[in-house]
């Protein structure tokens, strides 16, 4: 799989961080704790940043086997999570053809 979490990420520091960031005033999207949680795991706790639009350029198949083995390192770091990661992976698959789209037409080839 080209996405992986973080080896050493602690969860509980995670949830503590984002409890701090929403104490804070940060974070005022209407998304539920754990919804914030999960997308701050993807985004700053893992490498989907470094290959989101590389992933993209893939047919919607690798891209949905990529994203979803991702969700599941993410809701065996807290079964909680589990139908809240289900609920992001329907999100990223409504998104495909449009992000599909945008890749292919201005990301150059990383190959």
């Amino acid at each position: 799989m080209l996405l992986k979490l973080d080896s050493d990420v602690s969860i509980d520091d995670v949830k503590n961080d984002l409890n701090e960031k929403i104490k804070n005033g940060y974070c005022k999207n209407g998304y539920t704790f754990s919804i914030n949680l999960i997308y701050k795991l993807i985004h700053e706790h893992s490498n989907y940043e470094d290959y989101q639009w590389q992933l993209y350029r893939f047919e919607r198949k690798v891209v949905n086997r990529n994203i979803t083995s991702l969700l599941k390192d993410i809701s065996s770091l807290d079964k909680a999570l589990t139908w809240d990661c289900m609920s992001i992976l329907a999100r990223y698959q409504n998104q495909f053809s449009y992000r599909n789209e945008i890749a292919k037409k201005y990301i150059r080839s990383q190959a």
